[in-house]
């Protein structure tokens, strides 16, 4: 199954066995920003814990070596942000939208994330669905 995974997703299969299998499956796809996304989740303090940075990288590289990553141009960017006001997009959901569109332009059938209501009315083409 084609799996487009966000960075709360990513910070999942850290977290769960279960989940990280997926994650190793074929034809799974990010973005390189979902990487600074769960960097900074790990070593924020927002788990209620701290990830030394380093420790974070490794975790990070390790997990992802596999997947395929998906980027949007400035062109394709700007045309999303053209249709952001029919899709309710403002404000800081703009980084979801950017997830969405990325997720569709790679062909995924799911979008993997723990803030399934941050794309009510993203859907095109995928599912959004909890890791």
């Amino acid at each position: 199954m084609k799996r487009y995974w966000d960075a709360s997703a990513l910070v999942d299969a850290l977290h769960d066995s279960r989940i990280e299998q997926k994650a190793l499956e074929p034809d799974q796809w990010t973005r390189a920003h979902a990487l600074t996304e769960t960097f900074a989740t790990l070593t924020g303090g927002r788990l209620g814990f701290r990830y030394l940075p380093e420790d974070a990288a490794a975790l990070i590289r390790e997990l992802t070596n596999r997947m395929n990553f998906i980027e949007l141009d400035a062109s394709e960017i700007l045309a999303a942000l053209d249709v952001a006001q029919q899709r309710g997009v403002r404000g800081g959901r703009v980084h979801d939208w950017v997830h969405a569109r990325a997720a569709h332009k790679a062909g995924a059938t799911e979008l993997l994330t723990d803030n399934l209501n941050d794309f009510l009315g993203l859907e095109d083409g995928f599912s959004v669905v909890a890791p």
